[in-house]
């Protein structure tokens, strides 16, 4: 494994310890979608700290030409990433987690200006809902509403995996934890998740996989017989995706499928003993 310490930094200069507010985002071959998210924080801020896992195609020169710090570092998982992005800025106001599919809408940018000036002691971190962009449009429905703890004080917060090995790269989901008080933004997040339906399908396999490697459970005939569907009906029937017409029954249908595929990648291993024979990388997009 590569040694995860090891990283090299550009030339832009260094956070500033008494930024009011720092950006911090992972990427790697986000070139379609990265300039999106630097356009939508470049009125907030002027500290943006980058950390690229070897980006080979435009990423990097995008972000320099934002003035952005970049650290291109080895990828040692969703959580480590992450959570060397909060160390190394523990020492400014606020911190906003971003990944390289995800932008601000205007209105979401107007409620973090207010709330970083404020500056209010009573919170350390403040929730956005993530909206999904899919195929031209938004969800309003499908996957909603999905509130992500983003933006929190400096040194206040720390990740965790969700489903995952707590050590080496098989970390497969993370969450951000604070202890104290967290409001929630007016706004929304957009995600552009995936690029189309082929897309998904590859992502899908891409995380059913990590998940089947990293121990998750499930597995059991119930689970492929009945999650599934559930999932399904959750999107399309309980959150009322049928309301986002084609685009929402697509998007459940996804879902539902990526559902299936974690059952089935984690039977494969629970029953047959057989690992998925791949490497774990980063995606070329967030999650």
């Amino acid at each position: 494994m590569t040694d995860p310490t090891s990283e090299t930094r550009s030339s832009s200069p260094p956070i500033n310890a008494q930024s009011d507010l720092v950006v911090g985002i992972c990427t790697f071959n986000n070139e379609d979608t990265i300039e999106r998210t630097l356009k939508s924080i470049n009125s907030l801020t002027d500290s943006i700290f980058v950390v690229d896992s070897g980006s080979t195609d435009g990423t990097v020169s995008c972000c320099q030409s934002y003035s952005a710090q970049v650290v291109t570092r080895p990828w040692p998982g969703y959580a480590a990433q992450k959570q060397f992005i909060l160390d190394e800025c523990r020492e400014v106001n606020w911190i906003l987690l971003l990944d390289s599919d995800e932008s601000l809408t205007p209105e979401l940018q107007k409620s973090i200006r207010k709330v970083v000036t404020e500056n209010d002691p009573r919170y350390v971190g403040w929730e956005l809902n993530r909206k999904v962009w899919f195929l031209g449009q938004y969800l309003q429905h499908t996957f909603q509403p999905e509130w992500r703890l983003r933006l929190v004080r400096g040194g206040s917060a720390h990740i965790s995996s969700i489903g995952g090995k707590s050590q080496g790269t098989a970390q497969v989901h993370e969450t951000v934890a604070v202890q104290g008080k967290v409001g929630k933004l007016v706004g929304d997040l957009r995600h552009d998740s995936w690029r189309d339906l082929a897309d998904m399908c590859r992502r899908n396999i891409h995380y059913a996989q990590l998940n089947a490697d990293a121990g998750a459970s499930g597995g059991s005939l119930a689970h492929v017989l009945v999650s599934p569907p559930a999932a399904f009906f959750k999107q399309l029937i309980l959150k009322q995706g049928w309301r986002d017409g084609w685009r929402g029954i697509i998007a459940a249908g996804g879902f539902s499928s990526a559902t299936l595929l974690k059952h089935l990648f984690i039977a494969q291993r629970r029953h047959l003993n057989i690992k998925t024979d791949h490497t774990e990388e980063m995606p070329d997009s967030g999650k």
